[in-house]
């Protein structure tokens, strides 16, 4: 069995990366992965005020210590201002450096009310992790116009972008599961 983690990237109340973290979680039951959500509204971030790096943050690190220690990272993307948002940075800048993410799995989601299902915000997160020696997973799913296109029970109303998703799931289960054994991934 493999620890799979969906990151809500986001602080925001009830978010919409919230919502599709929500859905992928019930998906990856349905597959069989029992897959936790990492909330980053519950990000410690009293704890890190004044960039306390480097110093001994028990909150912080038990925080972070869910995607550490995890096999595979979902991470759910939303766009803010042309970007990812701060929090989910913050999130990652505490990551112990380099071994946090160095040959670990990982899948990305993006979703914006624009009509480009925050591509930009995706593209600079896959930059970071892929720095970080993760092994991005190429099926990379945006959801635009997330108000009008997702429904919490039934996923992307668009018919071609839930058959992305759902082709994401399917194959990133695969594909933690060979890095876990310490194989080589191989196309599913």
């Amino acid at each position: 069995m493999i620890d799979l983690r969906i990151i809500s990237g986001t602080d925001r109340p009830n978010s919409n990366a919230l919502r599709v973290s929500r859905y992928l979680q019930k998906k990856y039951g349905q597959e069989g992965v029992k897959a936790e959500i990492i909330d980053l509204q519950e990000f410690p971030i009293e704890q890190v005020r004044g960039g306390r790096y480097g110093e001994k943050l028990p909150e912080v690190d038990a925080f972070v210590d869910q995607a550490v220690q995890a096999d595979g990272l979902v991470f759910v993307c939303p766009e803010y201002n042309g970007g990812y948002p701060g929090i989910l940075k913050l999130f990652i800048d505490y990551f112990p450096f380099p071994k946090s993410l160095h040959k670990k799995p990982v899948a990305l989601v993006g979703e914006a009310n624009g009509a480009f299902g925050a591509l930009r915000a995706v593209e600079q997160l896959q930059q970071v992790v892929g720095y970080r020696n993760a092994h991005v997973f190429p099926e990379r799913v945006f959801i635009p116009r997330i108000n009008k296109n997702f429904d919490d029970e039934k996923g992307i109303r668009d018919a071609f972008q839930q058959e992305l998703l759902e082709s994401q799931i399917k194959h990133f289960i695969p594909f933690v599961c060979d890095f876990k054994e310490g194989g080589i991934p191989t196309e599913g």
